[in-house]
């Protein structure tokens, strides 16, 4: 690895990740390096949209945004795998004549249909005091990892098919109602109890997914990055959903969303860093809790068309806020501390509303700052 750039959203989320780490792959290619991208949080619901200059579009879950761009994909320890939509999503790629090598990392949790059923469960039980969540099971796979139902990618993997559905159907029978009466939840929905009596179907469908990904993948260790001249880390939600920003509590995401994870894997190794952060013109938040700025769309901008942020039973619809540039530069400054590398910062959605070119360039002295004005990489230009 002699190079890295790292890949960081500034503020709730949806600040255009996708499309840095597209054109970061971009640069690698033309400069003929070999090209990894590191998605080192999160899990399936990352939902980063990237569109060619041709015109074609895939909104990337477990698939680095470099794709398009020959790079490959290495979820590291720190992502949780969905085998569901991992295949559904190989699938996408495939019908797009797009398929890179994918690397997993042996420790990566995953995520089963059980998880993702508590988490809708307890969101519908909640009702109009739901979180937000995507209903995708990425907390309750935490949780559920902090305990005896658990196994590591690698250790599954592993197991015979009669050992994984054992596994599988003790998570049903036993740790989902348990798990529930946790929460509150005493009595199963009629709904979720009609789908749980079909468990042994599902079961025998997701073992399915799971042994096809790994026909699609190789499991590895952070290593990986040593086999590439030029890694992207790409990171998954904003500064503001980081785990420990406890002022945001309760409404936030299960991992460290700045550059900590990044240099947890770069560790020892001496590439030139270069860390980006990512902020719309404005500000988004999807789902519930707090947000300062927040506004009406149309004070932001009433003809704007997100078609990767559609609303949906979980999160409702996305939320818009004003973005605050000091604030903006404090959060990028307390993330950034005192590492060694390039500051850089880029702002996207330039076409749907604008903020001060004089104050960004003043505030953010020192830093490369990228604008985009549209959705490829062809729309980026430096400030």
């Amino acid at each position: 690895m002699k190079t890295a750039k790292i890949v960081i959203g500034a503020n709730f989320g949806d600040e255009g990740k996708g499309l840095m780490t597209d054109y970061f792959a971009n640069e690698a290619k033309k400069q003929g390096q070999s090209c990894l991208v590191v998605c080192h949080n999160g899990g399936s619901q990352k939902g980063h949209t990237v569109v060619t200059p041709s015109g074609l579009r895939h909104v990337f879950h477990h698939f680095g945004s470099g794709s398009f761009e020959g790079a490959d994909t290495y979820l590291s320890c720190e992502f949780i795998v969905n085998p569901i939509i991992f295949q559904k999503e190989v699938s996408e790629l495939k019908r797009k004549g797009f398929i890179t090598k994918c690397f997993i990392d042996r420790d990566c949790r995953f995520t089963t249909p059980f998880d993702m059923m508590i988490n809708q469960i307890v969101e519908e039980y909640r009702g109009e005091c739901k979180h937000g969540s995507c209903g995708l099971g990425i907390f309750e796979t935490v949780v559920r990892s902090e305990t005896d139902e658990s196994f590591t990618v690698y250790e599954f993997a592993n197991k015979s098919t009669s050992a994984m559905g054992a596994f599988l159907d003790e998570i049903a029978a036993r740790y989902v109602p348990d798990r529930l009466k946790q929460l509150g939840i005493k009595t199963i929905p009629a709904k979720w109890l009609e789908i749980l009596r079909n468990k042994d179907n599902i079961i025998k469908n997701y073992i399915h997914d799971f042994m096809q990904m790994l026909e699609n993948v190789r499991i590895v260790n952070n290593d990986i990055v040593d086999s590439y001249d030029y890694v992207i880390f790409e990171g998954a939600q904003g500064l503001l959903l980081d785990q420990n920003n406890l002022s945001y509590m309760p409404h936030l995401t299960p991992s460290n969303t700045g550059i900590k994870n990044p240099l947890n894997i770069i560790g020892k190794r001496n590439p030139n860093v270069e860390v980006c952060y990512v902020s719309r013109t404005y500000m988004t938040r999807h789902g519930a809790g707090r947000f300062d700025t927040e506004c009406n769309k149309s004070d932001i901008n009433e003809k704007i068309i997100d078609l990767t942020n559609v609303p949906n039973s979980y999160q409702d619809s996305i939320r818009y806020g004003m973005l605050i540039l000091d604030e903006l530069k404090n959060r990028i400054q307390t993330d950034f501390g005192n590492m060694n590398g390039t500051k850089s910062l880029a702002v996207t959605h330039w076409n749907e509303y604008t903020v001060n070119q004089d104050e960004l360039k003043s505030l953010f002295d020192g830093f490369n700052i990228y604008l985009s004005d549209g959705m490829t990489h062809d729309d980026i230009y430096r400030l």
